[in-house]
């Protein structure tokens, strides 16, 4: 009787201690998982999906951010699947983007970004900037190789070729006028910038009024010559020159807070690596240029950008005032908080 309660205390003792094996993981090395913490949603550790944004983009110089920021993977990097949509010059991409037919576009001059707004009524966030001073030129007035137009008051009585943009007229306007020219003593016509090289070529008009990628290309053929050596516009409207700004509609930012925080990241991280590298910089336009430009992106003047964090709201409104003044727009344009910063 002694033997069978014997065994029968040894079977207990036994079967505990398998089941105190199982439940702790006694014999073995690896060390426990930790307990699962109840305040953490399980999807947390997931990588989310990247976010989808349209941007628009002129397909001029001004633009180089954007496109260092896709070819640097930028974008994905900062949790963004972007789509670029392409638009010949800044005219259309605003009217795009006011129109509501894109997300966020850039870059445009900003008398095309006041114009836009003002006329369409949307409200714009205005981040990052590009700037001109005669380091970095961005309007430069040109005539064909063998002209005999030395000054600009020979442009008198002429035909002048300018990028089809509001900003253009006004500008060549403003230059011809503080040169003793009215604009009723020459003649004005937009030619779009894959026409540059051949308007001027072929005597279509006698001096053109533009910007790169058409500018480089033109004088690079050896069709054309610079009229001015410089920056002309920051001349009249000093220097150094707010020239234009990437944009934003705040209904945009309002709805899509996290993605509007991307994508300017995206662009102060471009703009970094253009500062500090910018013939590689160059080279990534090619992707987004026309054909016959391509062979000639590393002979553009450099670049000059202002991050997000660096662009003022003081900075954009005395621009604008300036240009209410002159007549480029026809009203005042409240801009005191319409400046978007990237906020860490």
């Amino acid at each position: 009787m002694v033997t069978k309660n014997y065994l029968r205390l040894i079977n207990i003792a036994l079967i505990s201690c398998f089941l105190l094996v199982l439940a702790t993981g006694c014999g073995q090395n690896s060390k426990a998982a930790p307990a699962a913490d109840p305040t953490k949603n399980s999807e947390s550790t997931q990588t989310s999906a990247p976010q989808k944004v349209k941007i628009g983009y002129s397909q001029v110089r001004i633009s180089l951010p954007i496109f260092v920021a896709a070819e640097q993977g930028l974008f994905k990097k900062n949790g963004l699947d972007v789509e670029l949509e392409m638009f010949d010059t800044a005219q259309p991409l605003m009217d795009a983007l006011c129109g509501g037919k894109v997300d966020v576009a850039g870059y445009t001059a900003l008398p095309i970004t006041f114009s836009g707004q003002l006329r369409s009524k949307t409200d714009l966030y205005y981040t990052t900037a590009i700037m001109e001073d005669d380091k970095h030129p961005l309007s430069m007035l040109m005539v064909k190789k063998d002209s005999s137009i030395s000054s600009i008051k020979d442009l008198k009585g002429k035909k002048i070729g300018i990028l089809p943009t509001i900003a253009y007229k006004a500008w060549l306007e403003m230059i011809l006028k503080e040169n003793g020219i009215s604009a009723e003593d020459v003649t004005i016509q937009n030619v779009a910038p894959a026409m540059t090289p051949s308007a001027l070529e072929s005597g279509t008009v006698d001096a053109m009024f533009t910007i790169d990628p058409a500018v480089t290309t033109t004088i690079q053929k050896g069709i054309g010559k610079l009229l001015y050596e410089g920056a002309i516009v920051p001349k009249y409207m000093g220097s150094p020159f707010p020239f234009g700004s990437f944009n934003m509609t705040k209904d945009f930012v309002t709805k899509n807070p996290d993605t509007a925080q991307k994508i300017v990241k995206s662009l102060d991280e471009a703009i970094d690596f253009i500062n500090s590298n910018q013939q590689e910089a160059k080279k990534m336009m090619a992707n987004y240029l026309p054909d016959a430009q391509k062979p000639f992106v590393t002979s553009y003047p450099d670049a000059s950008f202002l991050k997000s964090t660096e662009f003022s709201a003081e900075a954009l409104m005395k621009v604008a005032d300036l240009y209410k003044n002159q007549g480029i727009i026809n009203e005042p344009i409240d801009l005191s908080k319409s400046v978007y910063k990237y906020t860490p």
